[in-house]
This record gives structure tokens, C-alpha cells and sequence, in this order.
């Protein structure tokens, strides 16, 4: 992922948001909290997207929380594209790079509504 990546990355993470039915109220809080900022992006440990056909169609990023804990801050994936395995791709890069820098424990925070999905995973 690239600042140049960060608006598109963005109105992805709304819109993903959106399809939970939350209403609007909700949805201003939650387009605050998912636009990605170059201040928030500096802070970021590792951030991927997933690239087909040139577009952005998910993204994963992780931050660190301590020197062994790190947090999946983000993970998308375009409405469109859902169930097609991209965020189980994302979910395993975030894995591998959590492992690579040596965290030995990841953290989610999860929507109530992509619980099932991290369960799958492996996640308590």
C-alpha cells in the first residue's frame, strides 16, 4: 500500500462497512474512523492490498501495540467481492508478516458481523 492508495482504500473500507445494513448515524462514526490519514498510515507496522485488473479490491494493515503484540487495524474487501477468498488471502499476509517481524501474538477487534469469519480463521 502507497499514500496514493489511501482515498481509494478508504471508500472501499466504507463501503464494506456499509453492506451491514448500520445506519446513518452510524455510518458517519465508522467513515471517520476507517478514512485512512497520512498520519495513521505512517504508524501503520505493514499494509497490503489486493490488486486485480488494476483496481484495489481489499487491504490489511496491522500496527503495533508492544514489542510482541500487534493489532489487524484493517482488513476489507471490496462488497463486490466478497466470498471470493480475498479477505482469507489478506487475513493469511497479515498472519505471515506478523510472524516475519516476530510478534508472537495478534490481536483483532472484530465487527460483530465478521466474528464467524476471524473464528474460521483460527482467532479466539
Amino acid at each position: 500500500m502507497q499514500v496514493a492508495d489511501l482515498a481509494a482504500v478508504s471508500a472501499l473500507g466504507i463501503a464494506a462497512k456499509a453492506t451491514w445494513g448500520y445506519d446513518e448515524s452510524a455510518m458517519k462514526i465508522f467513515a471517520e474512523e476507517l478514512t485512512l490519514t497520512t498520519s495513521l498510515f505512517a504508524m501503520l507496522t505493514e499494509a497490503w492490498v489486493a490488486i486485480e485488473d488494476d483496481i484495489i479490491v481489499g487491504y490489511a494493515t496491522l500496527i503495533a501495540r508492544s514489542p510482541s503484540k500487534v493489532e489487524l487495524e484493517h482488513l476489507f474487501v471490496a462488497p463486490d467481492r466478497f466470498r471470493e477468498g480475498i479477505g482469507s488471502e489478506l487475513f493469511q499476509r497479515a498472519l505471515s508478516g506478523a510472524r516475519a517481524r516476530g510478534f508472537q501474538e495478534l490481536m483483532l477487534i472484530s465487527d460483530p458481523h465478521a466474528t464467524e469469519f476471524y473464528r474460521q480463521r483460527g482467532a479466539r
